[in-house]
């Protein structure tokens, strides 16, 4: 079984106050209201006799049956 509990005590130290009051001096913010897109991309047939071919190769493998 694994033994998951330090040696030593954690314990918290503090070593300097954190700041938790914003920046004195004030910061851009913007706000842009929600939409749908307005432009839909521009989409082009292929003009030459190309072809893609997928191909999928599905293997099974024996898997060892092993009990607890």
């Amino acid at each position: 079984m694994p033994v998951t509990t330090p040696v030593l005590p954690t314990v918290a130290m503090p070593v300097e106050p954190e700041v938790q009051t914003p920046p004195p001096i004030a910061s851009l913010s913007v706000v842009v209201a929600p939409a749908q897109t307005v432009a839909v991309p521009v989409i082009v047939p292929a003009l030459a006799d190309e072809l893609t071919v997928t191909t999928v190769v599905a293997l099974a493998l024996p898997q060892p049956f092993v009990t607890v």
